[in-house]
């Protein structure tokens, strides 16, 4: 075995992110315990220092984990790093440069003063991932550098490589200090390809659009076929794909907060709220993936008899169905933020469905008025949504109230004004008929503007509004 070719490979993969410090340590020292006692490593180390790709407090640190002296090894030295990472000033050049294997020239930062202590824990590993990037970069523009008449395929390969592992260790280290609680922030790229999103159109290789079912300020809602259902033979290879408004770009954190929505409605598991898969991202364009639904929009239910409510069967199953939902959701410790009969489905079963949990509240985060992107609807906001108090479960209690005042009697309470109008010019809401004496106490107290007057959660609605049948006779 050539015991120096094989402490260079391992000392490129450690460069390239691709062995971490930890399993370095372990293949030099199964490389000396395979016969290399005392020789190749501690030279191929020094050799690599001299070229200046290997800091000498690193140095020391495997020798020291090894076992081995080396004439560095005491010195307990730290110098900068050769390539300043993203977002840190870079450091004056304090040396000569040395030429790379590359071809680049890459300045070699001054050592610290004699016994300054070596770097461990966090720092330690901070440093360790410094080298790794300066390594990376530095193959990088060693690559790129060269003239296209210069280049093979060979050198193609090896840039496509490198940036690989470069992006590889960019979200890994990202990882690592998300969990550490260091998170960096991500913003959408606007270089990115900005194609236009319409039928037959796929989505990260895998949605295919067929059809547009919905629209709406938030976006747009399409039946689109899984290729990977499809190539599975599932019985039904059909999702529906939100497609989030373009305006989204600019708001990022509100962005970020609707993916985290998303990912609480995918916990969501109840017959009664909408089955959400995923939340991804094509470019520019994000969208949510979620069941595809057979049946009506509650608005578009109601909008065929204007006026009018349903038959009371069904009723009284749309409002059983919508109330469940909503407690499950509440009993999850998360507020939908926007219930409005276009966030209700209704099945050709009856069977409702609960749509578009924390909309408003995302929109909310991005620092600007959810109403520009539909997050908000008026009509159905209780005061402290309007005003920009904290989401709370009663705030879901005076939409939902609204909504099944709306089914009950064929109209909104306050004739779609806003809460905050209907409370300023004291609009009250007239008993829809056939309602019972407790349940329209209970509908009433749910549609008062004191948010103390409400039942607490959907829940305790559920609870109080069924505590005797919702239509008398």
């Amino acid at each position: 075995m050539d015991s120096a070719a094989e402490i260079d490979r391992c000392l490129e993969s450690f460069f390239a992110g691709r062995l971490p410090f930890d399993r370095l340590v372990i293949a030099l020292k199964s490389l000396r315990a395979a016969g290399d006692q005392h020789g190749a490593i501690p030279e191929r180390l020094q050799y690599w220092v001299d070229l200046g790709r290997l800091p000498v407090d690193l140095q020391a640190l495997i020798c020291t984990e090894l076992g081995l002296s080396s004439r560095q090894a005491t010195q307990d030295v730290l110098d900068e790093p050769t390539v300043p990472l993203a977002g840190r000033p870079a450091p004056a050049p304090q040396a000569p440069a040395v030429a790379l294997p590359t071809g680049q020239a890459m300045p070699i930062g001054q050592a610290m003063p004699t016994g300054q202590a070596m770097p461990t824990g966090q720092a330690m590993r901070d440093r360790v991932d410094e080298v790794i990037v300066d390594a990376l970069i530095g193959n990088f523009t060693g690559l790129r550098g060269r003239g296209r008449g210069d280049k093979s395929p060979r050198d193609d390969a090896a840039l496509d490589a490198n940036l690989a592992d470069f992006r590889s260790l960019r979200f890994r280290r990202d990882a690592s200090n998300a969990e550490a609680g260091r998170a960096r922030r991500f913003e959408l790229d606007p270089r990115q390809e900005t194609r236009a999103i319409g039928i037959g159109t796929m989505l990260k290789d895998r949605f295919i659009l067929d059809s547009e079912i919905g629209r709406g300020g938030m976006g747009t809602v399409y039946s689109a076929v899984d290729r990977r259902r499809l190539e599975a033979m599932h019985r039904q290879p059909y999702v529906a794909i939100k497609l989030l408004s373009g305006d989204f770009r600019r708001h990022p954190d509100a962005l970020r907060t609707i993916e985290a929505e998303a990912r609480k409605a995918q916990d969501l598991a109840h017959p009664n709220i909408v089955t959400v898969h995923d939340f991804e991202r094509d470019g520019q364009h994000p969208f949510i993936v979620m069941e595809l639904l057979d049946g009506v929009p509650l608005d578009v239910l109601l909008a065929k008899t204007p006026g009018k409510p349903p038959p009371p069967t069904m009723t009284d199953a749309i409002i059983r169905g919508l109330c469940a939902g909503l407690a499950h959701a509440h009993q999850c410790s998360v507020v939908h933020a926007d219930i409005k009969p276009a966030n209700i489905f209704v099945s050709l079963q009856h069977t409702v469905k609960l749509l578009d949990f924390g909309i408003a509240s995302a929109t909310r985060a991005g620092g600007f008025d959810p109403t520009t992107l539909g997050g908000l609807t008026l009509p159905y906001a209780s005061p402290g949504m309007i005003e920009g108090a904290a989401r709370e479960p009663c705030d879901d209690v005076y939409g939902l109230a609204c909504v099944v005042y709306l089914i009950l009697s064929g109209h909104h309470p306050f004739s779609g004004a806003s809460a905050v109008a209907a409370r300023d010019q004291r609009l009250t809401a007239q008993r829809p008929a056939g309602l019972s004496d407790q349940a329209w106490t209970v509908l009433a107290g749910a549609l008062a503007f004191d948010p103390a007057l409400r039942p607490v959660d959907a829940g305790a609605f559920q609870r109080a509004f069924y505590g005797t049948p919702p239509l008398a006779g």
